[in-house]
C-alpha cells in the first residue's frame, strides 16, 4: 500500500487524472486522500472491474508478471524474453501492455498489486510458486540444459506427468505415498512436495520447461477470422429487403393495435395466445413476432397501456409521427433504440429462476450488459473487410480475445446476429452500408440506407385473373393504396396482391367511393383495368352500406313523440350526443350512469332500465365513464455522464492536501472501509504488523498493535502482539488502520 502510495504522489496531476478517467469506479465517491485512493485502487472489486475491459494479450503480460514476480521485480526486458517477443513489432506489443497495467496502477514497482495476483489465481499462467516458497527437499532443475538431460533418462510415464502438469495445472494430488513416474520426478528434483498428498512443479522448472516462456502459445493478435465474401450487391440487396420489411411489419403491428389493442397479462407483456394471433395476422413465426413487437417497444412505439376495465397493450404517442417519416428514417429510429436497449427479445419463451415463462414486453428480459453486448458485436463486424459473413463462432471467438474475462456465451452472440439480420444491419450475413454506419457511429446512417434502396416504382400490372403485380418496391402512395384494396400474395423482388371482395369492401369501408377507388387503380396500372376488377368493384358497392351499424353508449325510452322533440332540442343535453331511432327512442354516446346525473339534474326523473325492460337500481348498471389511468411511458435510456477533467484536477488538488494533512497528525486518522480491507488484507499476507484502532463494545476507541491472520466474511482474525492473544472482530468496528 505504502508503494503505490508514494507512486501515485509521484505522478503529475495530470496521469492521475488519466486513472481515474480510465477507472470510472475509483472517484465516486470522492476519496479523501491519496491512500484512500490507493485503497480503492487496489481493492479486489476495482481490480476484477478494470480486468473484464483487458483483451487476451495485455492479461497474459499481467499474468507474465504475476508469475516472474515471484523471482523479483520485473521489467519490460525480461516481459520480452519470456513472452516470446522475437521482432521489434513483437517487442513494442509487449512494451505498450506493460506501460499499460503501470498506468492502470495494476503493477507498481515492477510487481503485481496483491488484489491483481488473486483476481488472477494461485498459479498465474498455469505457473507453480518459485522456489522460494517450497521446502525442496531435492536438488530443483531450474534451466532448459538441466531439465533436458535429467529427461533423457526418465521414463515414458514420467514424461506424461511433466506433460500434463506443464499444459495444466502446476499441482498434482496422489491417492498415497508417490510412486513410479512422480516418485522418479521428485528424487530428480523436477517436482516437489507441496503436502502429503501433492506435487507441485516449481515455477524456475516449469519456465523451463516451457524454454523460458510463461506461456506456451501467446495470443498477441486476435484471431483470424475464416469467413465467406459476400457480393456487394447481394449486401446491398438483402440487407435493404430485411429492413424495408421489418418497417412494414412494426406499421402493421400499429396499425392493428390502433384498431384493437391487445390484452395484456397480469404481470406484464403479451401472452402466448395473443402473440400466436399477432403471428398469424403478420405472417410470421411467434418468435419473429415476438422480436417484432420488442423493437416497437424499443422505440417507444408500443406499450402498456389501460382502457379503462383492463391493461392493454397500444401504441404510444410518438407512432403517429413516427409512420410519416420516410422509409429510412423509420428504420433508423428502430436501429438505434435496438442499439442502446438492455432488452433481449431472444429470452421470450424460456423460463426464468422460478420456473415463470418469459413474455414478450413483459418484465426478466432486461440485462445491463445486452446493449454493450450488441456494440461489441457491431464492432467485429465492421472491423472485417466489406462483404464477409462470418459465423456466430468466429465472432464469439474475436469478442473473448477481446474481453476473455467479459465475454457472454455464444447462444447470446448469435442471437445478436439474428437480430441484426432481422434488422437489415447485415444481409447475406455480411454487415451492409447503413449497418457500418451505425457502427462507426460517425455517418449519416439514413442516408446509408436510402443510398442501397432500390428506386421506388409507382406502377402495378393488374391481370385478368385479379392479381396484380409490382416490379420491385412500391412507393408509399402505391403501397397504402394497395394495402387498403388488396391482399398479398407473395413478396420478394416483386410484389404480387389480390383483389377480393373483402379486400375492395376494406377499401369503401375506409371513405372511399367505387368510381374514386377504379380512377385511383386506373392511374397506377400500365394496363387498361381488366374487366373482371371492374365487375367486381361495382358488385361490391352495390352491396355495401346496405346494413347500418352505429355505436351507443346507452339508450332513452320516451312516452311520446312531443317528449323526444323537447329532449332534443334541449340546450342542456348537448353534450349527451342524443340521437333519434324512432318516435319514442334516442341513443346516446354516454354511459348509462352519465346519462341518469345529466336528466336529473334537468329535473327529470329517468329510472334505469334492465334487460327485459324491469326497472333496477341505478347502482347496479353505472360504469367508469371516463379512463382511470394514466398511459404508461417507457422510459428511454439513461445516460450518466462522469466528471470532467476540470473536476478531475480539483480532486486530485483536494485529495494531494487531505493526504499531506493526514501525515502531519500523530494520531490514526479515520479510514474508509475500502482502505480498512486492503490494508488488513496486505498486512495479512504479508504477515506483517499494522496499527488500528478499534471500537469497543462500549462505543469507545481502543489502539492497538496486531498482526492480521485471515480476512474473510466481514471477519478479520487478529493476534494482539501486546497482550499475545488472539482475537476475531467484525471489520466495521475497526475505524482506522496504519503501518
Amino acid at each position: 500500500m505504502a508503494d503505490v502510495v508514494a507512486e501515485l504522489a509521484r505522478r503529475p496531476d495530470a496521469d492521475v487524472v488519466t486513472l481515474l478517467r480510465e477507472r470510472p469506479d475509483l472517484p465516486v465517491p470522492p476519496p479523501t486522500t491519496l491512500t484512500a485512493l490507493a485503497a480503492r485502487a487496489c481493492s479486489r472489486p476495482s481490480v476484477e472491474r478494470v480486468l473484464a475491459g483487458l483483451d487476451q494479450h495485455v492479461l497474459e503480460i499481467a499474468e507474465a508478471v504475476c508469475a516472474l514476480g515471484g523471482l523479483g521485480p520485473v521489467d519490460a526486458t525480461a516481459l520480452r524474453s519470456a513472452t516470446g517477443a522475437a521482432d521489434a513489432s513483437a517487442a513494442a506489443r509487449v512494451d505498450e501492455a506493460y506501460t499499460r497495467l503501470e498506468r492502470l496502477l495494476l503493477v507498481v514497482g515492477g510487481l503485481p498489486v496483491l488484489a491483481l495476483h488473486e483476481a488472477l489465481g494461485p498459479y498465474p499462467a498455469r505457473l507453480g510458486p518459485p522456489l522460494a516458497a517450497l521446502d525442496a527437499v531435492h536438488a530443483p532443475v531450474t534451466t532448459p540444459e538441466a531439465l533436458t538431460a535429467v529427461l533423457a533418462d526418465a521414463p515414458p510415464a514420467a514424461h506424461r506427468v511433466l506433460d500434463a502438469l506443464v499444459t495444466g495445472t502446476p499441482v498434482g494430488v496422489t491417492s498415497g505415498e508417490p510412486a513410479g513416474a512422480t516418485r522418479w520426478l521428485l528424487d530428480h528434483g523436477v517436482l516437489q512436495r507441496l503436502s502429503a498428498t501433492q506435487v507441485v512443479l516449481p515455477l524456475e522448472t516449469g519456465l523451463a520447461a516451457r524454454g523460458g516462456r510463461t506461456h506456451p502459445e501467446p495470443h498477441p493478435h486476435p484471431p483470424r477470422v475464416e469467413a465467406p465474401t459476400r457480393p456487394a450487391a447481394v449486401v446491398a440487396a438483402e440487407s435493404t429487403r430485411a429492413a424495408e420489411e421489418l418497417v412494414r411489419l412494426v406499421g402493421a403491428v400499429v396499425r392493428q393495435w390502433t384498431q384493437e389493442p391487445a390484452p395484456a397479462l397480469r404481470s406484464g407483456g403479451l401472452g402466448v395466445r395473443e402473440l400466436r394471433r399477432l403471428a398469424g395476422d403478420l405472417g410470421t413465426t411467434p418468435e419473429q413476432a415476438a422480436e417484432i413487437v420488442e423493437l416497437a417497444a424499443m422505440a417507444g412505439l408500443v406499450g402498456p397501456d389501460d382502457d379503462g376495465e383492463r391493461p392493454v397493450l397500444g401504441p404510444a404517442a410518438p407512432a403517429a409521427d413516427w409512420a410519416e417519416d420516410e422509409l429510412a428514417d423509420r428504420w433508423v429510429a428502430l436501429a438505434e433504440s435496438w442499439l442502446a436497449s438492455p432488452r433481449m427479445p431472444w429470452l421470450v419463451g424460456t423460463r426464468d429462476d422460478r420456473g415463470t415463462l418469459r413474455a414478450a414486453l413483459g418484465p426478466g428480459l432486461e440485462r445491463g450488459w445486452a446493449a454493450r453486448l450488441r456494440r461489441r458485436v457491431l464492432a467485429v463486424l465492421a472491423s472485417l473487410p466489406a462483404g464477409t459473413a462470418p459465423a456466430a463462432a468466429d465472432v464469439h471467438a474475436a469478442l473473448r480475445w477481446q474481453a476473455p474475462r467479459a465475454t457472454p456465451p455464444e447462444a447470446s452472440v448469435a442471437a445478436v446476429l439474428a437480430e441484426a439480420e432481422l434488422l437489415g444491419l447485415t444481409g447475406a450475413g455480411a454487415l451492409g452500408s447503413a449497418g457500418r454506419a451505425l457502427a462507426d457511429g460517425a455517418g449519416d446512417v439514413a442516408a446509408a440506407l436510402a443510398a442501397d434502396l432500390p428506386e421506388p416504382v409507382g406502377e402495378i400490372l393488374v391481370q385478368g385473373d385479379l392479381t396484380a403485380v409490382v416490379p420491385g418496391r412500391p412507393t408509399r402512395e402505391l403501397a397504402e393504396l394497395l394495402d387498403q384494396v388488396a391482399d398479398v400474395e407473395s413478396r420478394g423482388a416483386a410484389l404480387t396482391v389480390r383483389f377480393t371482395a373483402e379486400s375492395v369492401r376494406r377499401a369503401l369501408d375506409a371513405g372511399t367511393e367505387a368510381p374514386a377507388l377504379l380512377e385511383r387503380l386506373a392511374a397506377v396500372s400500365r394496363t387498361p383495368l381488366p374487366q373482371a376488377l371492374e365487375y367486381l368493384v361495382g358488385d361490391t358497392a352495390r352491396r355495401h352500406g346496405r346494413l347500418r351499424v352505429g355505436g351507443a353508449g346507452s339508450y332513452l325510452r320516451t312516452p311520446d313523440e312531443a317528449t323526444t322533440r323537447a329532449l332534443l332540442t334541449d340546450p342542456r343535453l348537448a353534450a349527451l350526443g342524443l340521437r333519434q331511432i324512432a318516435p319514442t327512442a334516442l341513443v346516446s354516446r354516454a354511459l348509462p350512469g352519465e346519462l341518469l346525473e345529466t336528466l336529473r339534474r334537468t329535473g327529470a326523473a329517468p329510472v334505469l332500465e334492465g334487460p327485459g325492460g324491469a326497472s333496477v337500481g341505478a347502482r347496479a348498471e353505472v360504469r367508469r365513464a371516463v379512463r382511470t389511468a394514466p398511459r404508461v411511458q417507457r422510459a428511454g435510456e439513461v445516460h450518466v455522464q462522469g466528471p470532467d477533467d476540470v473536476a478531475l484536477e480539483r480532486l486530485v488538488g483536494r485529495m494531494r492536501a487531505g493526504q499531506e494533512r493526514a501525515d502531519q497528525r500523530d494520531d490514526l486518522p479515520a479510514t474508509d472501509p475500502v482502505h480498512t480491507v486492503a490494508a488488513l488484507r496486505e498486512a495479512a499476507s504479508a504477515g506483517s504488523a499494522v496499527r488500528v484502532v478499534l471500537i469497543g463494545a462500549s462505543g469507545k476507541p481502543e489502539r492497538r498493535r496486531v498482526r492480521p491472520v485471515s480476512v474473510e466474511g466481514g471477519r478479520v482474525r487478529l493476534i494482539d502482539l501486546d497482550r499475545e492473544s488472539e482475537l476475531v472482530v467484525a471489520i466495521h468496528r475497526i475505524s482506522a488502520v496504519a503501518d
